[in-house]
């Protein structure tokens, strides 16, 4: 494969590194999904059931709201455009090829619709080197293909990045505090996730917990979180929440303001030590810390 590489045209090995450069690894790439008539004839051809799966992976990651989905949804955008660049030039086969073989792609799948009577299934493999053996298979109907896409959808997250939809749950489930599948989401998490993402895996158990009202569970939680990382200001954080939620709004302030000594840079902090200067009658120092976040963060909300 190296030596195929070797021999693409000058013009082209230049283009592949550009290229390279301006799609983050991190990217999910889906390259093709080949479909049956059945399927075509509904109007979704292979394009269009790529299109569809790659758009249900972005919902997700917007959903979920985290910096990583953001990226993803941007990157797939930056993706669409080089494609349109490379296909331009006539370069698109050979520098994909190269930036899979390479591992410059290392989330890049493709697709297959399978017809068996009266049902489909939807069957997704890696194609970069780290993702050779993976497969995922996804059952649907002619009559429903998107709930089969977005199936694949939500199986192939949860494998590349665990705590994404965690999070997308549990902002889901936020309102009805029914969180069945973020709990489900969080356990697999401890199993699935980078030992990086732990910390942020337990924060957000103990906030779940603390919708639910399970303060002691909840700064367990946090407290594991802290264990794991000293540095990681948000479970400090929310602590304090919980003490202010019981009225020990001295506590919660001392929690508030050692959040501020691990991450100085915290607005969200500073209004909850602000609304706890509310809540003890200290107008006039809550509405300081409101201007310090105020001016910290413009656009905080």
């Amino acid at each position: 494969m190296i030596d195929g590489f070797v021999t693409l045209p000058a013009l082209a090995i230049g283009a592949f590194f550009t290229v390279s450069f301006f799609i983050d690894p991190s990217t999910i790439v889906v390259d093709k999904i080949d479909v049956p008539g059945a399927m075509e004839d509904k109007g979704y051809n292979g394009e269009v059931t790529a299109e569809r799966f790659s758009d249900a992976l972005a919902h997700i990651a917007e959903s979920a709201g985290t910096n990583r989905g953001n990226l993803v949804s941007e990157e797939r955008a930056r993706a669409k455009s080089v494609e349109a660049l490379t296909d331009w030039f006539g370069f698109a086969r050979p520098i994909r090829a190269a930036q899979v073989a390479l591992g410059f792609l290392p989330y890049t799948f493709a697709g297959e619709v399978v017809e068996d009577k009266d049902k489909l299934f939807l069957h997704v493999r890696g194609q970069s080197p780290s993702f050779y053996h993976f497969e995922i298979v996804s059952e649907g109907t002619i009559a429903d293909p998107d709930g089969m896409i977005e199936d694949a959808a939500f199986k192939l997250m949860r494998h590349i990045d665990p705590y994404m939809l965690a999070v997308y749950h549990f902002r889901r489930d936020f309102r009805t505090k029914d969180f069945t599948q973020t709990f489900k989401e969080l356990d697999h998490c401890l199993v699935a996730a980078p030992k990086e993402q732990i910390p942020w895996v337990y924060a957000l158990w103990g906030h779940a917990l603390f919708r639910l009202g399970k303060n002691e569970q909840a700064i367990i939680k946090y407290r594991q979180a802290m264990l794991l990382d000293p540095t990681f200001p948000r479970p400090m954080m929310r602590w304090g929440e919980v003490l202010a939620s019981e009225g020990k709004h001295d506590e919660a302030i001392n929690r508030f303001k050692k959040t501020l000594e691990i991450e100085p840079r915290y607005p969200e902090a500073l209004v909850f030590w602000a609304k706890s200067l509310e809540a003890k009658g200290d107008l006039a120092t809550a509405r300081s810390k409101y201007e310090d976040a105020a001016h910290m963060a413009p656009d905080f909300a």
